[in-house]
């Protein structure tokens, strides 16, 4: 039983750990999107 346990929680270790990998890298893509400064609100 110890032996099932331990993979199970290996095995789920793992894929949360490649989930919150995805995930991070995914919203590292918007986070460096900038869109161009409109004429409007840039200082004189």
């Amino acid at each position: 039983m110890k032996f099932i346990k331990k993979h199970l929680f290996t095995l789920i270790a793992v894929v949360t750990t490649l989930m919150a990998t995805s995930v991070a890298t995914s919203a590292c893509y918007f986070s460096t999107y900038q869109p161009e400064e409109p004429k409007c609100l840039r200082e004189k």
